[in-house]
């Protein structure tokens, strides 16, 4: 359940869960919400946004191809010798 792959689903998970909750909030007091963030803080979400974009195509199979790197075999693949990070914790 909490392998690699399943990490970005249980933290869109959790983090569509807290703003359900703020929302179901904001119903029953009937408040208005609003945010009031320096455009600093926009800015900084966007470079973390485009360097995740850079780092996950890097990561990808079909860039390391590219590169001419190893372009066969992947991560679940068993013949890679890479474990996930659960596993890891485990110590299997």
């Amino acid at each position: 359940m909490f392998g690699r792959g399943n990490i970005i689903g249980l933290l869109l998970l959790l983090f569509c869960g807290v703003v359900a909750v703020i929302l179901l909030w904001s119903i029953v007091t009937d408040e208005e919400l609003s945010v009031s963030v320096p455009p600093v803080v926009g800015w900084i979400l966007g470079i973390l946004f485009v360097g995740a974009l850079i780092y996950g195509f890097a990561q990808g199979g079909l860039f390391r191809r590219l590169r001419g790197g190893q372009g066969g075999q992947q991560w679940p693949n068993p013949g890679t010798g890479q474990k996930s990070l659960w596993d890891r914790l485990r110590g299997k």
